[in-house]
């Protein structure tokens, strides 16, 4: 499975505020992760940096590196889910496979990831 094919992004203000709402809140050290079921067959993601980070490029950066960072983790995550992340103070400095690895621990306490047992 193509991993880029697979992730789309949450874009409409709506899809974010129900995220917040209905979905179920993962707290990591760097990272807070909001997953929610959707109807789609397809995973959804919307990344959130607020101006606290710094200016439009160290946000922009962070972004990126959050969106690369799911996309690696992609074949593993469930299909069928919204998923919103928001950085906590701390995360522009680490690098890039700490943020993954710190990302998986938090999709798996949500539950977003596949069981070894499942098939995509």
């Amino acid at each position: 499975m193509n991993p880029r094919s697979s992730l789309r992004r949450l874009a409409r203000d709506v899809d974010y505020r129900v995220a917040y709402r209905e979905g179920a809140r993962h707290v990591t050290t760097h990272l807070v992760i909001y997953a929610r079921p959707n109807t789609l067959n397809t995973v959804r993601l919307g990344v959130v940096v607020s101006k606290r980070f710094g200016r439009a490029t160290v946000r922009n950066r962070l972004r990126r590196r959050l969106r690369e960072a799911t996309r690696s983790l992609a074949v593993q995550i469930r299909a069928g889910v919204d998923l919103v992340l928001s950085p906590r103070a701390g995360a522009i400095g680490k690098s890039f496979g700490e943020l993954r690895d710190e990302m998986k621990t938090g999709l798996t306490a949500a539950r977003a990831l596949r069981e070894e047992t499942e098939q995509p």
